[in-house]
């Protein structure tokens, strides 16, 4: 992530969402073939879980078009090496499946006090449905524990991503400042509670939010000031949504101490038609079955003495509707 300041700006002229999904997709699909279909390829399943292999050792990140949208072309790069290299090897039972790059899997190398981890969890919404789930929070959680081989994880920055969530630079009027503190309540809060949780246990040192404006910053921490949880402490904007930051926001987030950091993420990372198109060559019965994704879980291991990132991967998982 980097720090963001208010004179930064971008051109605006970028690749639609679409035709980077189609264009990554479709120039990966013509360089990889599978030669013939796996024992299960044609079994449904009602939950699939996709690991991906270390991105800075498998040349995924070198193959990127541009700087935009750069996780998103590294996402679907990523999903499709693994299906491609690891699905034979899959894990089976009880109906879910279980796809993981299993050799960039397991604890970081040497002492844990040299790396600075941040997961940024997205929260798909599927059939118009934006409720967040604890369940897929925890299950978010438990696969981050695995793909860095600890049970006992200690994460540095965490930051929540909403679904569906866009920053406006010109801010909300009241009407939509009121939805908003509305789904906050109905829908969000009980994710934003048990990560407030984790950061008052020390489980998280620092939480954060996506696409923020000022006056949502304001509601989400009256909102949780009230309800004994944490603020937060940290605001990513996809500076493709802004090119320069209104002065309000910046000056809030000085004054509360939130720091304001760039992201390339597009809003909706991984669209069901994406992955069912991603599917397609490898299980194409569940490609064709109501299997939608639930939540996208990006990782990286920072080395902070040397500032390289050490590993950087994803965790995907899906279900039935």
């Amino acid at each position: 992530m980097t720090a963001l300041h208010p004179s930064q700006t971008h051109n605006g002229h970028g690749l639609g969402q679409n035709s980077i999904y189609n264009s990554s997709l479709l120039a990966h699909k013509q360089l990889r073939t599978r030669a013939g279909p796996v024992a299960f390829a044609h079994e449904s399943f009602k939950q699939l879980t996709l690991y991906t292999g270390n991105t800075m050792r498998t040349g995924t990140t070198g193959q990127l078009a541009s700087n935009l949208n750069k996780s998103n072309q590294e996402l679907l790069l990523a999903l499709e090496e693994t299906l491609h290299n690891s699905l034979e090897a899959a894990e089976i039972k009880d109906g879910a499946i279980t796809v993981a790059d299993k050799s960039t899997l397991g604890p970081l190398e040497g002492d844990r006090s040299t790396y600075e981890i941040t997961a940024k969890l997205f929260f798909i919404s599927s059939n118009g449905s934006t409720v967040l789930s604890v369940e897929q929070l925890n299950h978010a959680l438990q696969n981050l524990q695995t793909a860095l081989g600890s049970s006992s994880l200690v994460i540095d920055n965490f930051i929540l991503a909403l679904p569906n969530q866009t920053f406006d630079e010109n801010g909300q009027d009241e009407s939509e400042l009121q939805e908003f503190k509305d789904d906050l309540e109905q829908l969000y809060w009980p994710v934003w509670k048990a990560l407030s949780d984790l950061r008052q246990s020390g489980q998280i040192k620092r939480l954060g939010v996506s696409e923020f404006s000022k006056q949502q910053l304001e509601i989400l921490k009256a909102v949780a000031l009230a309800k004994g949880a944490v603020a937060p402490e940290v605001n990513q904007v996809n500076l493709q949504d802004c090119c320069v930051l209104p002065k309000g926001l910046i000056n809030y987030a000085k004054a509360e101490g939130i720091e304001l950091l760039t992201h390339g993420d597009a809003t909706n990372i991984l669209p069901g038609a994406t992955l069912a198109s991603l599917l397609q060559a490898h299980l194409p019965a569940a490609a064709a079955s109501p299997l939608v994704p639930k939540f996208v879980l990006k990782y990286s291991a920072l080395i902070t003495n040397r500032g390289l990132i050490s590993r950087k991967g994803y965790i995907v998982e899906a279900g039935s509707v």
